[in-house]
């Protein structure tokens, strides 16, 4: 019974990998008639970065306060207080700056486009489409994974911007550290790399993810009214977990892409 169990768990799953990639390979054959869906991928650009900027930057503020409250502390009791600039920095942009932006874009935008795409999928709009020529996965699909390679990377240095700011006016303002001390130290640990490889490069990574899987969840969004809700609630899930493991991949990879840039 396990077994029998598991293989078809195995099986649900290798057909939605492959549906997943079909999906994927549909939506890049499509990014070369960009140029004719512009407005849509402007309209996409101000959905998915313009009206999320007000929630990442407030996000962006309360995490870079805690660090910088946290990291202080902690340092205070070893006399090291002239390393949470460093500090802050590092971990935002290598790390948080990218993942909070992700899960903060993928939590707004990511969902509503889920809903839209879901509720057009089960009230038969993109059947009409279909029936009047026009590639459903052109019109809705490409201009969303274009919008959010294009701006999931700004948000996210954006959000390591913020970030910073908000620690170095806590730790200078409320606690006990000179702020020419914490700007030295974070100019002396974080580089180019960290902003635009680590920062940039996994945003647009996190941006294509979480575009792909919004459009795909509500592409195949099958019933009535209650489908769009379990749509939207796999695509943020589904989302959260992608963002990491991709995180995990290329927090590996990306350090030698750098080197080998660097020496070409």
């Amino acid at each position: 019974m396990a077994a029998s169990t598991t293989k078809k768990l195995f099986g649900e799953l290798s057909f939605i990998a492959g549906d997943f990639t079909l999906f994927v390979g549909e939506s890049l054959r499509t990014l070369r008639r960009l140029s004719k869906r512009s407005n849509l991928f402007f309209k996409q650009c101000e959905a998915i970065g313009v009206t999320s900027t007000m929630v990442v930057l407030m996000a962006a503020g309360f995490i870079g306060a805690v660090m910088g409250y946290q990291l202080y502390t902690a340092f205070h009791r070893f006399g090291a207080e002239a390393l949470v600039g460093g500090s802050v920095g590092v971990a935002l942009f290598r790390e948080l700056a990218p993942i909070m932006t992700a899960i903060m874009v993928s939590g707004r935008a990511g969902a509503a486009m889920t809903a839209e795409i879901a509720t057009m999928r089960v009230t038969e709009q993109i059947d009409a489409l279909e029936v009047m020529g026009v590639n459903p996965v052109e019109y809705l699909v490409m201009p969303r994974v274009a919008a959010g390679l294009v701006m999931t990377p700004l948000l996210g240095i954006m959000f390591g911007v913020a970030a910073t700011l908000a620690a170095a006016g806590l730790c200078s303002g409320v606690l006990d550290l000179s702020l020419p001390m914490f700007w030295a130290q974070f100019r002396k640990w974080v580089d180019a790399e960290d902003v635009l490889l680590h920062c940039g490069v996994k945003s647009a990574v996190f941006g294509l993810v979480l575009t792909w899987i919004a459009c795909y969840c509500g592409f195949n969004a099958k019933g009535g009214a209650g489908s769009v809700g379990r749509a939207t609630q796999t695509t943020v899930v589904t989302t959260f977990l992608a963002v990491l493991f991709c995180d995990y991949i290329l927090t590996t990879l990306l350090p030698y892409g750098w080197a080998i840039l660097t020496l070409m």
